[in-house]
């Protein structure tokens, strides 16, 4: 066996086994917020938003909105479980994770939370936990809203075509948060496809395809792991 063939095999085990640890504490992650997928009528006293998608997620271990905006509960469970499996280690000065744990770096604890792409919560990367944790119907709402407000506004202080593209981005980021239904029914099949390692194209009438996760993963290993 040549030296680059057993330096591929070590790296497609390396990925795998990454790829198993995010998946286990997606599983751990999902079951803690009791995270399932609810039709147009969820149950008795669950709280919706517009009813014009198929489905939403929902968080049904936690309580009012939280149940549909559950980011800052998943990040938590994710770091938990990961500090668990000796991934991440807990500073209760800071209150944050850093994955230095008993002197050692960590080096492919990122890559497990926000997988080989280092996207954020939602993107559909089926080789990180976060990544592959869906968002709510209002979660992608808020995130659309935000994004063309901010894209917008910040279009404003550019030149020329520059200025044109990001005008048009933040449209149909405002067009998604008005037309949330239709947007979340689009964002499911993208993320359906992505965690299967398949090509999606929307067939929705937008001037763009919509980019999902207005935050990556942070680029520094000391800033990834906050709650």
């Amino acid at each position: 066996m040549s030296a680059s063939t057993a330096s591929k095999d070590r790296k497609e085990k390396r990925d795998n086994q990454n790829k198993n640890t995010a998946n286990e504490v997606k599983k751990a992650v999902n079951a803690r917020l009791g995270l399932t997928s609810v039709p147009n009528t969820p149950p008795p006293g669950v709280p919706r938003g517009d009813n014009d998608s198929d489905t939403s997620m929902i968080a049904m271990n936690l309580k009012g909105k939280d149940r549909f905006m559950y980011g800052n509960e998943a990040s938590k469970y994710t770091n938990e479980e990961m500090e668990k499996r000796g991934l991440l280690s807990y500073n209760p000065t800071t209150g944050g994770y850093s994955n230095v744990v008993n002197g050692q770096i960590i080096s492919n604890a990122n890559t497990i939370k926000y997988g080989s792409s280092n996207s954020a919560m939602g993107s559909g990367d089926p080789t990180g936990a976060m990544t592959s944790i869906p968002l709510s119907k209002e979660m992608l709402k808020s995130q659309n809203k935000f994004k063309g407000l901010v894209v917008g506004a910040l279009s404003l202080g550019m030149p020329g075509i520059g200025a044109t593209a990001m005008r048009a981005d933040a449209a149909v980021a405002l067009k998604d948060a008005k037309q949330s239904g239709a947007a979340y029914d689009d964002y499911t099949k993208k993320f359906d496809a992505t965690q299967k390692g398949k090509k999606f194209t929307s067939l929705r009438n937008t001037s763009g395809l919509i980019q999902l996760g207005l935050s990556k993963g942070k680029d520094k290993l000391g800033e990834v792991f906050g709650n």
